[in-house]
């Protein structure tokens, strides 16, 4: 049994930013800024964050054919998961340790690659009202859904392809990922630096 194209393509998309997103992330950054100011990947993912909103408002994303939209969508969430798996790194980096922990980084950005898709895979129709976000992301989700809840828009969010609620939701994976990012190089930190053993 094969499977279909656009599957073999978010695969394809799910293992190249997992394993090269953060390295490139930081690679391209580095050209801007070296050492890379934590302010810099933030930055960067509230410029993504507001070119989905355009791309929202102006109907491209939900204009888009099944194979472009679908893309479109995952490579913008894998970005920001990428942005805020960069985002701690660059906070908490040793400066006694040369070069980066690939592994540490890219780790990571599968287990948030790895979230992107229950974020997508809802069971969401579009003859039925979207999801709260509080039941994909149990933390920044409730955290949204109580600013929604108490501003009395929700009726606006919680609509099928509201721009609002793409990028609230989008957002929400970004500080997700950024709080598992920060708790992992947060504990790494505290640990000593490791040295070299004497040769013989």
């Amino acid at each position: 049994m094969f499977m279909d194209p656009i599957s073999l393509l978010l695969i394809a998309l799910f293992v190249a930013f997992a394993i090269a997103g953060p390295w490139l992330a930081l690679r391209g950054m580095r050209k801007l800024a070296d050492p890379v100011s934590v302010y810099l990947p933030v930055l960067v993912a509230v410029i993504v964050l507001i070119i989905t909103c355009g791309l929202s408002v102006s109907g491209m994303l939900s204009g888009a054919g099944v194979l472009a939209g679908t893309l479109t969508v995952f490579s913008i969430m894998f970005l920001l998961v990428t942005l805020a798996v960069v985002t701690p790194y660059c906070w908490f980096k040793k400066p006694g340790i040369q070069g980066d922990n690939w592994l540490s980084l890219s780790l990571l950005a599968f287990i948030g690659n790895f979230m992107t898709y229950f974020t997508i895979l809802d069971g969401v129709r579009p003859d039925r009202p979207l999801p709260f976000f509080g039941s994909r992301f149990p933390g920044s989700g409730n955290l949204i859904d109580l600013i929604v809840s108490g501003s009395g828009f929700g009726e606006i969010v919680y609509t099928v392809h509201s721009p609002v609620y793409i990028v609230f939701m989008m957002a929400s994976l970004w500080l997700d990922v950024l709080f598992i990012s920060a708790v992992y190089f947060g504990l790494l930190s505290v640990l000593p630096v490791p040295t070299e053993l004497p040769k013989k």
